[in-house]
């Protein structure tokens, strides 16, 4: 990375040290945004919060007489989430529970997750997006994101016998190939309702300025991350990358520019960007999808990869591969857009760096919890599989010009 982008990237991590700095010093005074939950879920405390920063219309100011925290736990890898139960009267528009993300403890967390803006872009969503997109959202009560904190309280999902969540363990068996198809046709629903759109209308929706990987500092930063993350990633974890996929992470990094246009040129649409089994949710008839943290303008493989890797065992998506990407195609085509398979599993085989290089930077800084580390191991696994199937450094050397050749559909 040369020496001006390095200067960004410092330039940011120095910022929001200063920002966290202040924030603390706000926690002395009675800091609305506390990220300790003692703190926060202060009956006053939240009452106050519902009515400033409400995402809904109501009727009369929220009234909270106790606000007890229940024994749900709910793992996340960079929030705090906490189930609540409120004491609002007989006529509140409230249910008695609530659904609540905050920061995460961890102070290393915490300035890593303020560094990339991920809190910030999932509280933008629930303001301004989730209405417009095609599958069922939480439904969100009141969000903010201010200095290097933000506070989520939604519906307790937990609450309702009808949603079916998933977990660390369902991830690690994986879900059945009928799940896994109507997660499919879940993606193709969203992917086709903002396809087509112009630059103008995509940045009416969700700004370009809010991009994870295409504006400046988070172009750099990205770039930052990947390449550092590697090394403490193989250390933790020696021998599960092949040399020959380490050195194609390195050339990708090299040819970081190159590879963003690989994967952000064409026809975008609205995707998910953290698409596995756990940020899935059912409800009856419908699929949801929780944690809109990485929400940006892409193409639709992205999102069906990275489900895909993530959530299958890698010996039952080596089966299923590339008719599941079919089906994709198909339901795609269902919903009024056309993409050749062929087109798709190339888009599918450059975006296997993406998964890779998610998971080596969680696992290269330690980003996720300790109850996480069996399932990173694994996923990094499926991750490694999936790119020796698609021959992705091949593929690397097909857009950097070095040879040309074609991995063709089995």
């Amino acid at each position: 990375m040369g020496f001006f982008k390095t200067l960004k990237v410092l330039a940011l991590a120095l910022s929001r040290l200063a920002l966290m700095a202040k924030d603390s010093c706000l926690d002395l005074f009675g800091n609305d945004l506390d990220y300790r939950p003692a703190k926060f879920l202060q009956a006053q405390r939240l009452e106050d919060f519902l009515n400033r920063y409400t995402l809904l219309d109501l009727q009369q100011p929220v009234r909270l007489d106790q606000v007890k925290l229940l024994d749900i736990e709910s793992i996340s890898s960079n929030c705090k989430n906490v189930v609540v139960e409120i004491d609002a009267g007989t006529d509140s528009e409230l249910p008695t529970t609530l659904f609540i993300k905050l920061p995460a403890p961890s102070l290393l967390t915490r300035w890593f997750i303020s560094v990339i803006g991920v809190w910030e872009l999932e509280v933008y969503f629930f303001h301004h997006v989730a209405a417009r997109v095609p599958i069922r959202t939480p439904v969100t009560y009141a969000a903010t994101a201010r200095g290097s904190r933000f506070a989520l309280v939604q519906e307790n999902l937990y609450a309702d016998p009808t949603v079916q969540l998933f977990t660390n363990l369902d991830m690690a068996k994986g879900p059945s190939l009928e799940l896994v198809r109507r997660c499919l046709d879940t993606f193709a629903k969203l992917h086709a309702s903002h396809h087509g759109l112009s630059e103008r209308q995509r940045d009416a929706i969700l700004p370009m300025s809010r991009h994870l990987f295409l504006t400046e500092p988070m172009k750099s930063v990205s770039h930052s991350l990947n390449a550092q993350a590697l090394q403490p990633c193989i250390k933790k974890l020696p021998g599960v990358i092949p040399d020959e996929l380490i050195a194609a992470y390195k050339k990708s990094i090299e040819n970081w520019d190159l590879l963003l246009d690989q994967w952000f040129s064409g026809p975008l649409m609205l995707i998910h960007g953290d698409s596995h089994l756990g940020n899935f949710f059912v409800d009856g008839d419908n699929m949801g999808m929780l944690d809109w943290q990485a929400v940006h303008w892409g193409k639709g493989v992205r999102d069906v990869q990275y489900f895909l890797i993530d959530s299958l065992p890698l010996e039952i998506l080596q089966e299923h591969e590339q008719d599941l990407l079919q089906y994709y195609v198909d339901r795609l085509a269902a919903y009024g857009v056309e993409l050749a398979f062929e087109e798709a599993w190339q888009q599918y085989r450059g975006f296997t760096f993406h998964t890779l290089m998610t998971i080596v930077v969680s696992i290269g800084f330690g980003a996720m919890s300790k109850q996480q580390n069996q399932l990173m191991a694994e996923i990094l696994k499926r991750a490694v599989a999936a790119q020796q199937r698609a021959d992705y450094p091949a593929w690397l050397e097909e857009v950097t010009g070095t040879v040309s050749s074609t991995a063709v559909r089995n």
